[in-house]
Order: structure tokens, then sequence, then C-alpha cells
């Protein structure tokens, strides 16, 4: 995202902002960051300095999260969710494993993403339409659960099963908020 500083800036806050009660030593945050441990302190520092993070020490440990209480929390979540979180690195991560005819997100992060207001999501529920790989899900699943920091939950269904709304949570499902990141069914979404 060209708004911000750096690509480093955006995943630092992204990783902060996205679990707003994450707390996380600058330490950790590098490979995050996908810089040098130097270069990430300057970009806390600056996030700090400008009030978007918080900080506070445990003994010599420097610990960093957002700053919820910053006027702009909220907007930045948006943007942030929107650019980095679980709508574009959903599709990304399933895009290449064959079986796989569509991918919706449900439940709390669906919810947000579509605006209705509540507390930050504490996991990602995604229905996997078709047949794939239960290796190769299991594999993309436990990307998913590094690159977004939080659970995430993968449900296989049947395309018959998701087009003909065969059971009560599927029927939820449909009619209730959802998104789907991923279409490859050949279909209107």
């Amino acid at each position: 995202m060209p708004i911000f500083r750096s690509e480093a800036q955006a995943r630092i806050l992204a990783w902060l902002f996205l679990v707003p009660d994450r707390e996380q030593p600058i330490a950790t945050l590098a490979p995050v960051a996908g810089v040098a441990q130097p270069n990430t302190l300057r970009e806390v520092n600056r996030l700090v300095e400008g009030g978007l993070l918080r900080e506070r020490r445990a003994g010599n440990t420097r610990l960093v999260a957002a700053n919820t209480d910053s006027p702009y929390y909220e907007p930045l979540m948006q943007i942030l969710g929107r650019a980095y979180g679980p709508a574009v690195v959903v599709p990304r991560t399933l895009t290449d494993i064959r079986g796989i005819e569509r991918a919706v997100i449900i439940g709390s992060w669906a919810r947000r993403y579509q605006g209705e207001a509540g507390p930050p999501p504490n996991d990602v529920d995604v229905i996997v339409v078709g047949s794939p790989s239960p290796r190769e899900l299991r594999r993309a699943n436990a990307r998913l659960e590094e690159q977004l920091g939080v659970p995430v939950q993968l449900t296989v269904v049947s395309p018959e099963d998701w087009a003909g709304q065969s059971t009560g949570f599927l029927r939820n499902v449909h009619s209730s908020p959802h998104l789907t990141v991923l279409d490859n069914s050949g279909a209107e979404k």
C-alpha cells in the first residue's frame, strides 16, 4: 500500500492492529516485517512516536501493541484488514491447491469486513468448497495461521452441499454475512 512509509511498517501495523490485544517484543517483529532487527526497531520507534503503537517494559524487554486509543486506530484497522487481512491472505494461500472450487470467509471476520460493529475477531473461519487434498489443506492451514497469527478453521464441503444448502449450518452461512475470496467454479459469485 503506497500510503504507508514502507512495506515493513505496514506489516508491523497489520500484525498488531488486526489482533489488537497482541503484545509483542520488538525482537519478534523482525520476521513479521521482513527486515533486519535494526530496521524493525526504527519502524517501531516511529510508530510509537506517532502514537499508533503503545509500549511498555517487562524487565529488559520492550513490548509493543496497537494503541487502540489513537484516533487513527479504527480507520487504519479497516485499511490494514482489507490490504493485509484474511481477504487477501486466504485466496493467495489457497489459489494453487487443486480441487478447491470456492473459498468463503464466514463468521466474525466476514461480519467485521462488511462493517458490522463488534470486537476484533480472534480467529478466521473459512468454508472450502470442493475436494482438495487433505494433506495440502493441512499445510495451507498451517501457513495461514502463521501468516495471520490467529487460529484458522477450514471446513470442507462438497459443491453439491454448498449449492443445495443441504444443512442448517450451510443455510445459516448463506443467510449471514460471508465473503467469497476465491472462486474457481466458473459461476457468478
